[in-house]
């Protein structure tokens, strides 16, 4: 009995024991469970701050970018030695009078930010949790005062040279300090990032190729009875600036910023009128700005002629500054003159086209290039070499010019072999400048092999190729001119349900670029050029138009597909149309697409400037971050 009494209390003493063992592992089981779900919920939130803190870099990169361009554009100063710090210093400005230029810029510049993420929920969708940003270049962002622990100290001059107050001038680089704040919740789990850095930018002179259409007068060259009317055929997707006033029928679309100066009698360097801001809207008349229905930012008007609202996606000012046009084609022709190719007299004709060689037999150009095949760009000019009394040219010259993505410029000679071209005993470098004092008459591309395909017409640049042509006469483009490889494909398109759908522009880090100058005359599409003739580059005359010859006489012979913009001082016109039929009856119609690397910064070589500040590059520099601060 006594070992039986002894075999109980071990089993009920093994049977506590294994219960409480049990207890034990169930107990930590359930706290490693709990344990394991907070943890899953730290690290899930810990990510989605990150990710909220790399989407407020990018849309400072982005959206910030274009909005702080706006605010250059409004604060820089134009023709003080610095764009903030006045005429301070000579090789730095005061930086007291740069912290306090730029802590305008801040206030102006936190607003914006804060219109773009306060109240937002940057969670993923289908995820129950909220993540938060928040951008300081102040004290404040979206009603909350900085994180404890932390400061902004002044805006600062990073570096550049100072500008000689005429109006063209060096680059010039900035700094905002900013802290970011990106928090992220789910369930019970808290996280948040705070990180602090620079955002710099740099400020150069505006390149009047930024513009898909600029005018100086919105008419035709003709009087104040060729009025000018952006229709619903009209669809622009860069920006579009006049120094006078708009003229709105129906429903035009504009992609990019819509600016208008508002100058009653536009001159040559300045208003030489009032300045009335506003626009015209069919069977309306004019109408200033402050008295817009609904708003000067949506303005819509309903009459028995339709109704006219223009779609201004990003934004329009009717109170913009006056930007006079060059008053001289001086720094071209100096440029032409130093490093690039200058013509004293008439342009004959002017073709670029690129070729591939292998040795000197010219071959296929493949992508990528065959082993010990060379890519180069072609310029062949016959120019007028004398003239009899009666100023008619009575002797030609024809001259060829090549080189390859080292820029070395070489002309072929009698031999026809290419030879080196020297200036002060030392090689060019060309600077793709083309300039002469008189006029060009024909500007072309490769002809095409199929004279009704314009897809069988081959590049006029090389895909390294960056060009201005420029003249201070006329020019006359008689062909396609065509990138070897086109930042955008398409064209803006309205829709059936009226929507419009623009173009692709997915290969903008490419750098073939065309620009097309004339400062005393105009650019025109030669009455001989091709039906659906292909342009691509932009088109600038200072004080003539960008148009079609003989536009209301010749036949219909499709559209102009122009991959650019177009500069003038009046509206040049294209062609004529039926309005009960919507088609062309004589000349061109419209198929214009914006170059949205003129956005970016690029412009063609020496392309005139507009003598306002544009922010040309932006880059976000961190200097740490730190995690749960408060």
């Amino acid at each position: 009995m006594r070992n039986k009494g002894i075999a109980i209390v071990l089993a009920l003493a093994t049977v506590l024991v294994v219960s409480g063992i049990g207890t034990l592992i169930f107990t930590r089981t359930i706290r490693e469970i709990r344990h394991g779900a907070q943890d899953q919920g730290i690290v899930q939130t810990l990510m989605l701050a990150r990710g909220a803190a790399n989407l407020g870099g990018s849309l400072l990169a982005t959206r910030g970018r274009e909005r702080l361009e706006r605010i250059v554009q409004q604060t820089a100063s134009s023709t003080d030695r610095w764009a903030y710090g006045g005429n301070t210093g000579t090789e730095a400005p005061d930086p007291v009078l740069v912290a306090q230029a730029l802590a305008n810029v801040a206030d102006r510049f936190q607003s914006d930010l804060d219109g773009f993420l306060c109240g937002k929920n940057f969670a993923p969708d289908g995820l129950p949790a909220e993540v938060r940003v928040r951008v300081y270049v102040t004290a404040s962002a979206c009603g909350e005062p900085l994180p404890p622990k932390t400061h902004l100290p002044p805006g600062r001059f990073v570096e550049g040279a100072p500008r000689t107050g005429t109006g063209s001038g060096a680059s010039q680089t900035y700094a905002l300090p900013f802290v970011m704040v990106a928090e992220a919740s789910l369930g019970q789990a808290r996280r948040n990032i705070v990180l602090q850095g620079e955002y710099r930018f740099t400020i150069g002179r505006s390149s009047f190729a930024r513009y898909a259409l600029f005018t100086n007068v919105h008419t035709l060259p003709n009087g104040t009875e060729a009025e000018v009317w952006f229709t619903d055929r009209t669809l622009f997707d860069g920006p579009v600036h006049t120094n006078g006033h708009f003229r709105f029928y129906r429903s035009a679309w504009f992609g990019g910023e819509v600016t208008s100066a508002g100058c009653l009698s536009p001159g040559s360097q300045s208003c030489q009128g009032q300045t009335v801001p506003g626009a015209y809207f069919y069977g309306e008349g004019f109408v200033r700005d402050r008295n817009m229905q609904p708003s000067a930012a949506r303005p819509s008007y309903r009459n028995r002629y339709g109704t006219h609202a223009p779609e201004f996606t990003a934004g329009v000012d009717w109170n913009a500054s006056f930007i006079p046009l060059p008053p001289n084609s001086q720094d071209q022709r100096t440029a032409a003159q130093e490093s690039g190719l200058y013509f004293s007299d008439d342009i004959l004709s002017l073709k670029l086209y690129r070729k591939c060689l292998l040795g000197e037999t010219e071959v296929a150009c493949s992508e990528p290039l065959d082993p010990g095949v060379r890519k180069l760009q072609y310029i062949e000019v016959t120019y007028c070499a004398q003239k009899n009394r009666r100023g008619r040219c009575t002797q030609d010259t024809t001259e060829v010019y090549r080189y390859g993505p080292d820029g070395l410029l070489y002309q072929e000679n009698n031999r026809g072999l290419f030879v080196p071209v020297l200036r002060n005993g030392a090689p060019v470098r060309f600077n793709g400048v083309i300039y002469t004092d008189g006029e060009v008459r024909s500007l072309s591309g490769p002809e095409r092999s199929r004279a009704a395909d314009p897809a069988t017409a081959l590049p006029a640049l090389a895909e390294f190729a960056q060009i201005t042509v420029a003249a201070e006469e006329d020019i006359r483009i008689t062909g396609d001119l065509k990138y070897e490889k086109p930042p955008c494909t398409g064209v803006p398109t309205r829709e059936p349900d009226s929507t419009v759908t623009p173009a692709v522009c997915d290969n903008l880090g490419v750098q073939n670029v065309l620009g097309v100058y004339s400062q005393g005359g105009s650019v025109w599409i030669a009455r001989e050029a091709p039906r659906d003739i292909h342009i691509h580059g932009t088109l600038m005359s200072s004080w003539g138009v960008v148009g079609v010859e003989d536009y209301d006489s010749i036949p219909e012979k499709g559209s102009v597909y122009l991959l650019g913009g177009i500069i003038e001082y009046y509206y040049g016109a294209f062609g004529t149309f039926d309005p009960a039929t919507g088609r062309n009856r004589t000349g061109y119609g419209r198929a214009f697409t914006y170059d949205r690397r003129f956005l970016q910064g690029l412009a063609p070589p020496f392309f005139p400037t507009t003598g306002q500040d544009r922010v040309t590059s932006v880059s976000v520099f961190s200097y740490g971050q730190r995690e749960q601060v408060y």
